[in-house]
């Protein structure tokens, strides 16, 4: 079974930091620390089976206006005209044991992530890094009311396009899959609206960010849990429980 390696201070060969694990290191840095150099992992959450049907539903469609060259016709609520990447290395980019990745000089890290799509304005010929989700709400979704952690994402994926030589915009997108929940008695047929948002990306972030885990990873004692991490707190509980009874 394949394990992933752990950091090892000063190794020369670069050490590979995927996206979730970045989104692991803002929410809590303690996780982070035992995860990247212990290998002590949070306990896995439930899998999206439905969502994920439905997202990748949804990719196959992009893949019929890819393989036609013609416009997604949604991308005009956004005021653009975009057809999806057909850029040669896309089918790495999006492979969830590939991906697209960059490594900082800096620090020797990898940063890699997987990406949904990427889709091209032939007009100006800048490409967009694109998420799509599936979700059921029902009050109104809007760019400001949407986890601003999938934003964060979309300026990472930029940031890795840049690196890898490809002209990018100055937003990302983010495509929701929206369910009804007024099912009709007669066929049972669920809707989905399909919403798509666009945001200026902030990239200042990142490479702050890269020297901050690079410096985490290199702590020689595990960094004290913040105070809204709920995994530390399980654990910190049942340990003093321990240490008063044995």
């Amino acid at each position: 079974m394949w394990k992933k390696k752990l950091y090892i201070k000063d190794n020369l060969t670069p050490f590979s930091i995927n996206r979730s694990k970045i989104d692991l290191f803002f929410d809590c840095s303690r996780c982070f620390y035992l995860d990247q150099k212990h290998g002590i992992k949070r306990p896995h959450g439930t899998p999206l089976v439905i969502n994920n049907f439905v997202v990748s539903h949804f990719k196959n469609t992009l893949n019929k206006y890819r393989k036609a060259g013609e416009i997604i016709p949604e991308t005009k609520t956004i005021n653009k005209n975009l057809i999806p990447s057909n850029n040669e290395l896309l089918d790495d980019w999006t492979h969830p044991f590939k991906g697209i990745s960059f490594i900082d000089k800096k620090t020797n890290l990898k940063i890699r992530a997987n990406l949904d799509d990427i889709w091209l304005c032939r007009k100006t010929n800048n490409n967009y890094p694109i998420i799509i989700k599936s979700t059921s709400r029902k009050k109104n979704l809007s760019s400001e009311n949407i986890w601003p952690g999938y934003w964060k994402q979309l300026s990472l994926y930029s940031f890795l396009l840049k690196k890898n030589s490809v002209k990018v915009g100055s937003t990302g997108i983010l495509v929701y899959l929206n369910a009804s929940e007024n099912l009709p008695n007669s066929s049972q047929i669920i809707d989905f609206q399909l919403l798509i948002f666009e945001r200026e990306l902030d990239q200042t972030w990142i490479e702050p960010t890269l020297d901050r885990i690079y410096q985490t990873l290199n702590y020689e004692q595990v960094p004290v849990s913040g105070n809204s991490c709920k995994y530390c707190k399980y654990q910190i509980n049942i340990q003093n429980i321990l240490d008063e009874k044995f």
